[in-house]
């Protein structure tokens, strides 16, 4: 019960991880971007914050609504199933650009 708003699961401090890595793996993807400024640089650190955002949500759901997945309003939606394919739609368009300076 390290955690237990709502749920007392043993997953909760592996979701902590998988925030603190994934938070990790932004920070080094935006120090990539300002040390290279490409457009792949750019398109993987959205695909990190993204990855990072939908982590925080993930582990949000699993410490407070035991489990249940946040659905976007008016358009009936999963939250971190959206957050995961905007992920993907940026990691995609980051193998897709050419690699080109945004300063060119």
């Amino acid at each position: 019960m390290l955690f237990s708003p709502a749920t007392s699961d043993p997953n909760d401090m592996l979701h902590l991880l998988l925030v603190v890595f994934s938070g990790g793996l932004f920070a080094v993807s935006v120090g990539a971007f300002v040390r290279r400024r490409g457009n792949r640089y750019l398109f993987l650190m959205l695909a990190f914050s993204l990855l990072c955002a939908d982590q925080v949500v993930t582990f949000y759901q699993e410490l407070y609504t035991g489990g249940l997945l946040i659905l976007i309003p008016y358009v009936d939606l999963h939250l971190v199933h959206f957050l995961e394919l905007l992920m993907m739609v940026s990691f995609a368009l980051a193998l897709i650009v050419p690699a080109r300076g945004l300063s060119t």
